[in-house]
């Protein structure tokens, strides 16, 4: 491959001068071909630098090493520098790391916490609802139970002031019958004793003016006048009329009266049952009254409490959301940090290793920045 002088094949037409050349080619050879590959990790070792110095970390990183090498620093003071850049990296690393395993069980724990508050919140809520609807249920019940009584109530009393109305009209009615039976009673009292003393066969003549001169002063005293012209026939049977009447108007008399008093016996029973039944209604009235007081404040307690237990809820639930943001945050700020060390770290790795095996060419990239 080497061997293309002419000059060269002339001199190997001796085999003792033949092997001399061939020893000579081979190490010119493997000095080329060192050469070669030297040229060629230089030119990788540069293109490595360039990729560096393209990255902000990495540019800082190599101003820094130029900055020593320029003022003679020993190769020794550079490694170290890099090791220390090296250490603190990895040293933020782990504290970071540590503050991040503490904010995870913060996050959790927090999250957790409102997680369970959020649940029992909830089934509170249910439960409160479900009471605040039975009350109201109870309470409309209550309400139209005491309009119902109240109802009752007043018809009650309008039918008892009926049934007294009543009464109080049958008894004047009663009295004014009975002052009339009275009246007449007492006038056939008069004129039965008188008519059975009368004979009959009167002059007609004498009786009309005696009529005339007695007029309607006196009634009883005109049938007088006027039975005297009667036949004693007529008379006795009109005796007879008037002692039935009479005894009739005394049955009718007595029989008001029972029946005044049947009546006066029922108004008291009617009137009893009517009290007892508004004294039962009043009793329910005031029990419902009490108990719908008493399931009004329940109620408003109830409400309250759910108005407080939706408001917990609320908080709750947007505290959790508040904290989960900023748990998101730290994480992905965590994140971010650890690939930025991470690349800072393989970036240090990569100088370290330029630095010990291409010393001369790092020192010759960084004299011309």
């Amino acid at each position: 491959m080497c061997i293309r002088d002419r000059g060269i094949r002339i001199i190997l037409k001796t085999n003792k001068m033949r092997t001399v050349a061939i020893a000579i080619i081979s190490v010119l050879c493997v000095a080329s071909f060192a050469a070669k590959i030297e040229s060629t990790a230089t030119l990788n070792v540069r293109d490595r630098l360039d990729k560096i110095r393209d990255d902000d970390f990495g540019k800082k990183i190599l101003d820094t090493i130029a900055l020593q090498i320029k003022r003679n620093e020993p190769l020794a003071e550079v490694s170290k520098l890099m090791n220390n850049i090296r250490l603190d990296l990895q040293n933020e690393q782990r504290k970071q790391n540590a503050e991040h395993s503490q904010k995870s069980r913060e996050c959790a724990q927090q999250l957790a916490t409102y997680n369970e508050r959020i649940s029992l919140n909830t089934q509170e809520i249910t439960q409160l609802s479900f009471t605040v609807s039975n009350l109201q249920s109870r309470l409309q019940g209550l309400f139209s139970s005491v309009d119902t009584r109240e109802n009752q109530t007043k018809l009650l009393g309008a039918r008892e002031q009926f049934l007294r109305n009543e009464q109080q009209a049958d008894q004047a009615d009663f009295a004014a019958r009975l002052q009339q039976i009275n009246s007449v009673i007492e006038a056939l009292d008069l004129i039965l004793p008188r008519l059975r003393n009368i004979r009959g066969d009167g002059d007609e003549q004498e009786a009309l003016l005696q009529l005339a001169k007695i007029g309607k002063a006196n009634p009883i005293n005109s049938l007088l006048q006027v039975a005297v012209t009667l036949d004693p026939r007529s008379l006795v049977i009109i005796l007879e009329k008037l002692e039935q009447l009479r005894e009739s108007l005394g049955g009718a008399s007595e029989e008001n009266r029972d029946a005044l008093s049947e009546a006066e016996q029922d108004f008291l029973r009617l009137t009893g049952e009517l009290t007892n039944v508004r004294r039962s209604l009043s009793e329910d009235l005031s029990r419902d009254r009490t108990e719908t007081e008493t399931v009004q404040y329940q109620l408003q307690n109830y409400r309250r409490n759910l108005e407080d237990t939706n408001n917990e809820l609320r908080s709750a639930t947007q505290n959790r959301e508040i904290t989960h943001a900023e748990c998101e945050r730290y994480e992905a700020s965590y994140r971010v940090g650890t690939e930025r060390r991470n690349h800072q770290l393989e970036l240090i790795a990569n100088i370290q290793n330029i630095l010990a095996t291409h010393i001369e060419t790092i020192s010759d990239y960084v004299r011309k920045l």
